[in-house]
């Protein structure tokens, strides 16, 4: 059962993530989000002390939310259950799903990345946050070993560059596609098809 603290925590969270994606991190305040949140500025900051606080805060929790999510449709028990090459092609369709249904998750993200670098993020702020990805990054790791094993796709590659330049790559690729800012596109217009070829590129790229 929620506490009266646990409601108001989640009201500036929410209040706070609806604020970041429409008017983007840097240029909004912790007054803006106390009044969009109902409380006063002092006690916003009773709750977090800082506004890179608020926003790893913000991100952590909608990252679980959507991996919570997603686990529930496939677990990380099932990552063995197909082939290696499966399991990349769904991690893929998993991004491109995302740019159709949760654009703004993968704009705030971006934004995100670009917020935590500007502002010299220590390590240990972001553990949380890190902690919240456990699922995704446990499952990419499970899914290169089985690779090993079964040799549905490349593992000439070190595993970290492996996941740069396919499953990064495609969610960058993603993120620049939702945001607007791949050259040449249109706003409103659907580019489902675009994702579908780079798809494809970094299959044939990790074919055996």
């Amino acid at each position: 059962m929620q506490t009266k603290k646990d409601e108001r925590r989640e009201k500036i969270l929410t209040e706070a993530y609806r604020i970041f994606v429409e008017k983007k991190i840097e240029p909004v305040s912790m007054g803006e989000i106390a009044e969009a949140a109902g409380i006063g500025r002092a006690t916003l900051f009773r709750y977090y002390s800082s506004k890179l606080e608020l926003v790893i805060a913000v991100c952590t929790r909608e990252w679980k939310a959507y991996l919570d999510a997603l686990d529930q449709v496939r677990p990380i028990s099932s990552v063995g259950e197909i082939p290696a090459i499966g399991r990349l092609i769904f991690t893929l369709d998993s991004y491109i799903e995302m740019y159709q249904s949760h654009k703004a998750l993968l704009c705030f993200n971006d934004n995100f990345n670009h917020y935590v670098s500007h502002e010299g993020c220590e390590e240990e702020q972001l553990e949380e946050f890190h902690a919240a990805l456990y699922s995704v990054d446990t499952r990419l790791h499970m899914m290169y070993a089985k690779a090993k094993e079964d040799k549905t796709f490349r593992t000439d590659i070190p595993e970290e560059e492996f996941m740069r330049v396919t499953v990064h790559s495609m969610m960058t690729a993603c993120a620049y596609y939702a945001g607007g800012f791949i050259w040449g596109s249109q706003k409103d217009r659907d580019y489902t098809p675009e994702l579908l070829r780079i798809k494809e590129m970094i299959l044939n790229y990790v074919k055996v």
